[in-house]
């Protein structure tokens, strides 16, 4: 080892996995310090990982303790991934266990949990590393909501945790009339956060926002004379400046998603409730252009499932297209399904550990430190 240069050694490295990297650690003081603490070293280890995606599943059930658990995802073998039993990550909470925690969504290896209107929390289980955001000071309102976003921002080659409370005001009978929001802004390694621009008369309704080439994106309503009609709304986190994005031509779905595939594509889902039930999925290849918007697939669900499911959770799409990991709900029972685009067939997935009331996501394993 004398013998090899540093730099050779340090490319033969960052094209290890993270749990091989944190026994090297020992090996001297400069693996220790290349491995530990060199952030230029992270970001290349990422760039190769970057490939090796894995499926990440939060579980909470009331009589049991909540559980992170992950499987390797490959389309080469998706309709598969749970036949070998899950790796089961320990939580380090610094929150009463009994609080249910909500995955807001993964970037680069690290995890986004929202625990409440108030609190928020990162966590990279590869490296076993967890940092409690600062509480956002607020008073949340009766009537009304909150939403995390979470990501990475290039401007500042930094992450950056967004928040939105949004609160309902002057209703007439049952009929909402207005909606209020603040917008808060945590940038990783700071101390606080900070407040920016509200929504210009926009009322964000998804689940959380979508992080992509420097923008958070939600779904949202906007009023226009006589009714509310839906839209994608995005702020420009360098600019802190708001503007509405041109959406894909899906004619008039009953309901829409919005998501991120490829690691920087955003993708909306458009989902049709009719007799013969089926979603598309539309990519926009250059964020930004409405011509770059591309309908990858269309799954029809009759074939391969029952009217009494809910709306598909579509968790991962292969890099062909051709294959898609779906995840359903009814009640309280989570139902997989592997389905081949190709020739529109499905396998319903058995898995060995008990799965309620649970989110996914795709994460890939990383160095980066929240």
């Amino acid at each position: 080892m004398p013998h090899i240069p540093f730099d050779l050694v340090a490319e033969i490295l960052c094209r290890l996995r993270v749990k091989c990297l944190l026994r090297f650690r020992c090996v001297c003081k400069s693996w220790n310090s290349l491995i530990a603490k060199d952030l230029k070293f992270a970001k290349k280890h990422l760039c190769v990982s970057i490939t090796r995606h894995h499926l990440i599943a939060t579980t909470y059930i009331p009589s049991k303790q909540f559980s992170v658990l992950s499987y390797p995802l490959d389309f080469l073998q998706l309709n598969s991934i749970f036949t070998t039993k899950a790796i089961n990550h320990e939580y380090y909470s610094l929150i009463h266990p009994n609080y249910y925690r909500t995955l807001v969504t993964s970037c680069d290896g690290l995890l986004c949990f929202a625990i409440n209107r108030q609190l928020a929390l990162l966590w990279n289980p590869s490296i076993r590393k967890l940092k409690r955001l600062p509480s956002l000071e607020f008073s949340p309102r009766e009537h009304g909501y909150t939403t995390y976003a979470f990501g990475y921002d290039p401007f500042i080659d930094n992450y950056k945790v967004v928040f939105v409370s949004c609160y309902y005001f002057e209703y007439e009978g049952i009929h909402m009339k207005g909606c209020k929001t603040q917008v808060n802004i945590y940038t990783l390694g700071t101390h606080s956060w900070r407040r920016t621009k509200d929504f210009p008369s926009m009322i964000p309704y998804d689940e959380s926002g979508i992080i992509v080439s420097g923008t958070v994106n939600w779904l949202a309503y906007s009023r226009v004379p006589g009714k509310l009609s839906r839209a994608i709304f995005s702020l420009d986190l360098g600019k802190e400046c708001y503007e509405e994005i041109s959406q894909p031509n899906y004619g008039m779905p009953d309901k829409l998603t919005l998501g991120m595939m490829r690691d920087i594509c955003l993708c909306i889902f458009s989902h049709s409730l009719s007799l013969r039930a089926f979603t598309n999925v539309w990519l926009m290849k250059e964020y930004g252009i409405k011509e770059s918007w591309v309908k990858l697939i269309r799954l029809r669900f009759p074939t391969f499932c029952d009217s009494s499911y809910f709306l598909p959770k579509i968790v991962y799409v292969s890099e062909d297209d051709n294959h898609v990991l779906l995840l359903f709900r009814e009640d309280h029972t989570l139902n997989w399904v592997f389905y081949n685009s190709k020739n529109d067939t499905a396998k319903s997935l058995k898995i060995k550990e008990d799965l309620k009331l649970i989110e996914s996501k795709v994460y890939v394993e990383s160095l980066i430190s929240p």
